[in-house]
């Protein structure tokens, strides 16, 4: 399936059971009724709420990328990047009483050989979104360290809309239809309902993606393609373009490997738009927290479920994300799953319930693998 230039791939009958982590769509009415909270909310998920404890003795080495260790070492972060990874670095450094940052360059990882034969455990931020972000990880785990996260197989899976995608599907997870266009594929049909968002197959933090890029006829899918293939030498992945809200939902995990909500946010959009978050608006889109009283727990449950449904088929573990379409039948579609997603102190997912908190409990699951 993954070869075929036109194979469509679809679950649009599949739902996950409610039992008990870059694509767009205008806002609709939805059955099922989300209120949006822009505060913190004071009800808890216990596990995550309970008391942050004393300094633990433990070594913990941030590893950020090397053009940014700069910055978060001098105590002034200016890009975004840097004030993100900081905001980690100095939770850490609440938490734990040794705590070192060092820079990781592109095909240089000297910095990491030096804590080769320690017990230091790597809170792993380098190279995320990256072609080299999944050898990192396997860097690092060969290198017989504990780092927190996924490793190499989890990441590179969950970066591939592809082989994610064919495995979701066959998980019973609810995905896009979607088509994939190999560089210089010219199918005569393509056999989706538009409109269609065309995307790169291996980029994330919706690199790629423009404001032009949902389209309704066959020549706007190639053209877009064309594009895709000519900046980045990969894949396109034509998707049906799922209307509806979009959601994302931040994922730790616990003991037992069960998962918890750490938050639920839902992206807004402008009024008229379409609702695709793209490459140069990503950074000015606000994410807004969803608290348990304003989401229904049927809803919130099946979240959960999915989540677990996903990360385990992608062997994600420690902590991960999901992007989903909540659509105006109340079915979620999820668009992507992710490994080590960026997290900081100032996003609504993951500090809905006390950003320490979170982080203590991604470097526990690192501590428990």
């Amino acid at each position: 399936m993954y070869v075929a230039r036109s194979a469509v791939v679809s679950t649009a009958g599949t739902r996950a059971s409610s039992p008990e982590c870059c694509h767009g769509g205008g806002r609709v009415t939805s059955s099922v009724s989300l209120r949006r909270e822009t505060r913190s909310s004071s009800s808890a998920i216990p596990a995550i709420n309970q008391h942050v404890p004393r300094k633990k003795n433990l070594f913990v080495v941030c590893a950020v990328d090397a053009d940014v260790v700069g910055q978060i070492r001098s105590g002034r972060p200016r890009w975004n990047r840097a004030k993100w990874d900081a905001s980690v670095v100095d939770s850490l450094r609440r938490l734990y009483k040794n705590v070192e940052v060092i820079g990781v360059e592109r095909g240089d990882l000297s910095a990491l050989a030096r804590y080769a034969s320690s017990d230091a455990v790597v809170f792993n931020l380098a190279l995320s979104a990256t072609p080299l972000e999944p050898a990192f990880a396997a860097c690092v785990q060969f290198g017989g360290l504990r780092c927190t996260g996924s490793g190499m197989l989890a990441i590179a899976l969950a970066n591939d809309k592809i082989r994610s995608r064919i495995l979701l599907a066959a998980a019973g997870v609810r995905v896009p239809r979607f088509i994939v266009l190999e560089p210089g594929a010219n199918p005569a049909h393509i056999d989706l309902r538009p409109p269609l968002i065309v995307k790169p197959a291996w980029q994330g933090s919706s690199w790629g993606i423009a404001r032009d890029s949902v389209v309704t006829t066959r020549k706007g899918v190639l053209d877009l393609a064309r594009r895709i293939w000519n900046r980045f030498d990969e894949p396109a992945v034509a998707d049906e373009f799922i209307e509806g809200r979009e959601l994302r939902a931040g994922l730790v995990e616990g003991a037992g490997r069960a998962l918890q909500i750490a938050g639920i946010g839902e992206w807004s959009f402008p009024e008229g738009t379409r609702g695709v978050r793209t490459e140069k608006s990503r950074k000015n889109q606000r994410l807004e927290m969803l608290g348990p009283s304003q989401l229904p727990a049927a809803l919130r449950n099946e979240i959960i479920a999915i989540a677990q449904k996903a990360l385990d088929t992608l062997g994600i573990r420690g902590y991960g994300s999901l992007d989903m379409r909540l659509d105006d039948l109340g079915r979620i579609t999820v668009l992507e799953v992710n490994a080590n997603p960026g997290i900081s102190s100032d996003s609504p997912v993951w500090s809905a319930r006390g950003f320490d908190r979170i982080v203590r409990l991604i470097v526990e699951a690192a501590l428990r693998a």
